[in-house]
C-alpha cells in the first residue's frame, strides 16, 4: 500500500462560510495501481493532438498527485468532424486497494459524441480515483453520462474538468446509487460565444453514506447558458454536500445560468448542507437558483395512506421515483437494467420495501 495523500479537495472558487467548514472538503486518499477500463473501443490517442494542454477539474489541482501515469490507465476517446459516435466504459478497482484512471474524451468540430461511465462495485474496500477531462469543439456536443455504483466501504473520487467552444455543449447526467461514499467534482469552461452546460444529478443516498458535490461552470463567452438540476432523497444518517457555483466573468453578456435542486429527507439523523453561489464581474446577464429541502408532507402522506400505504412504503416509493426519473434518461437498456438491479438491492435491504 502507498503512503495516503492528504488534500483539500472540492473548494469553493470563492471562500465563504468559514464557521460553517464547507469551503473544501479534507480527504485521505491512496495512489497505488491502475484501474481497470473495459470497452469495446480501442483507446484513440491519434485523435488528441489538438487536446489542450491543461483542463481545470472540480476536485482541483492537488488530485494531480493521485494521477501520476505509474499508477494511472490512461484512456482516450474522440470523435472525428462531424461524426456521431457512442463508447461504453465500464471502470472498476481491478485487484488493488486503490485504483486511478484518467480519461480524455474530444470532439471536433460538429461532432456528436456520447460517452457511458460505469463505475462498478469492486470485491473488496478501496479507493478508486478517476479523472475525465473533456474538450468541446465549435459546434459539437458531448454527452456524458457516468453511473455510480460503488460497494459497501468503497471510496469514488470523480473529478470531471471540460472546455466548451463557441456553440459547443456539454450534456452531463450523474446517477448514484451506489453504497460507498463519493467526492464528485465537475468543473466546466464555456469559453466562446453560445457553449452550454446542461447538468442533471440524481442520487440515493443510504445508511452513513457521504455525497460531496462541487460543480463550477464560468461563463467566458457572450450569450452562454447554464442550467443545472439536482434531486435526490437522503435516508437514515446519510450526508450531503452540494456546492453549484454559477460564474459570469466579465465579457459574458447576455448569458443565462439557472440552478435547481431537490432535496427528500427521510430520515432522523440525515445530514444536508446546500451551497448555491453566483459570482458576477457582468452587468447585463441572469442567474438564478433555488432549493426545495424537506420531508413529505402530511398531504402526500395522505394520499399514500387511502391507498393502504403506511408512511415507510411512501417515503421508499418517492425516493425510487425520484432516482427512477434519472435512470430513464440514460439512453441504454442494458445500463439501465443495471442500475434498477442496483438501485432494486438498495432499497430492499433490511426488508425497506
Amino acid at each position: 500500500m502507498e503512503e495516503q495523500n492528504s488534500m483539500k479537495i472540492n473548494q469553493l472558487p470563492s471562500k465563504t462560510w468559514y464557521w460553517l467548514d464547507l469551503n473544501d472538503t479534507k480527504v485521505k486518499w491512496t495512489a497505488e495501481a491502475p484501474c481497470e477500463i473495459r470497452t469495446e473501443e480501442p483507446s484513440a490517442e491519434n485523435g488528441m493532438q489538438n487536446f489542450p494542454e491543461q483542463i481545470n477539474t472540480g476536485a482541483g489541482r492537488e488530485t494531480d498527485v493521485l494521477f501520476a501515469p505509474k499508477q494511472t490507465e490512461n484512456w482516450s476517446i474522440s470523435a472525428k468532424n462531424g461524426q456521431t459516435k457512442q463508447v461504453i466504459l465500464s471502470i472498476g478497482q481491478g485487484k488493488a486497494t486503490a485504483a486511478s484512471g484518467k480519461i480524455r474524451v474530444a470532439a471536433e468540430e460538429r461532432a456528436f459524441l456520447t460517452v457511458f461511465e460505469v463505475f462498478e462495485p469492486a470485491q473488496a474496500a478501496g479507493q478508486l480515483a478517476v479523472r475525465t477531462e473533456l474538450s468541446v469543439k465549435k459546434g459539437s456536443r458531448i454527452r456524458l453520462v457516468q453511473v455510480m455504483m460503488r460497494g459497501e466501504g468503497q471510496e469514488l473520487l470523480n473529478d470531471v474538468g471540460c472546455i466548451c467552444e463557441e456553440n459547443a455543449a456539454l450534456e452531463l447526467l450523474q446517477i448514484v446509487v451506489g453504497k460507498g461514499d463519493v467526492y464528485d467534482g465537475i468543473w466546466t469552461e464555456l469559453q466562446k460565444d453560445h457553449a452550454s452546460l446542461q447538468a442533471e444529478i440524481g442520487y440515493l443516498l443510504q445508511n452513513q453514506q457521504n455525497f460531496d458535490v462541487n460543480l463550477n461552470v464560468r461563463h467566458f463567452g457572450k450569450r452562454t447558458k447554464s442550467t443545472i438540476q439536482a434531486d435526490g432523497a437522503l435516508m437514515d444518517a446519510a450526508k450531503k454536500v452540494f456546492r453549484g457555483t454559477i460564474d459570469f466573468v466579465r465579457g459574458s453578456e447576455d448569458s443565462v445560468g439557472a440552478e435547481t435542486e431537490q432535496v427528500l429527507l427521510l430520515g432522523d439523523d440525515v445530514v444536508n448542507k446546500t451551497i448555491p453561489v453566483i459570482l458576477c464581474a457582468e452587468e447585463n446577464v441572469q442567474g438564478s437558483h433555488g432549493a426545495a429541502i424537506g420531508e413529505l408532507d402530511e398531504d402526500t402522506l395522505f394520499y399514500f395512506g387511502a391507498r393502504g400505504m403506511d408512511r415507510v412504503q411512501a417515503e421508499n416509493t418517492m425516493a425510487r421515483a425520484k432516482l427512477e426519473a434519472k435512470i430513464q434518461k440514460i439512453g441504454d437498456k442494458t445500463i439501465e437494467q443495471k442500475v434498477k438491479a442496483q438501485l432494486a438491492e438498495v432499497m430492499n435491504r433490511d426488508n425497506r420495501l
